[in-house]
């Protein structure tokens, strides 16, 4: 019964996502949905039964999501740092 209850979670985590991707167009954004949905479904099978097997899954996946979303913000603050920046002497076209 938990299984089939994480199935599902799992199954609403990727339905989810393909509704935040057609909604915002954010590609960061449907793939943290779909990791919190991912870690929801990992939890809910734990709640059925501690496995040693089963806590390594989601201790990996959570470590695989905080990557993700770590390089997602840094990725976001690069891009606001880039649109930001005055064009420098670099930057700009040589005149004639």
């Amino acid at each position: 019964m938990i299984g089939a209850v994480a199935a599902v979670v799992g199954a609403l985590g990727v339905l989810s996502a393909g509704v935040t991707l057609l909604a915002t167009r954010s590609v960061p954004m449907a793939v943290e949905v779909l990791l919190d949905m991912l870690v929801a479904a990992g939890l809910v099978r734990l709640a059925g039964g501690t496995s040693w097997s089963g806590l390594a899954a989601v201790v990996v996946l959570v470590a695989v999501r905080r990557m993700l979303r770590a390089g997602l913000l840094a990725d976001d603050r690069w891009r606001a740092s880039a649109r930001r920046r005055p064009a420098g002497p670099t930057d700009r076209a040589p005149s004639r």
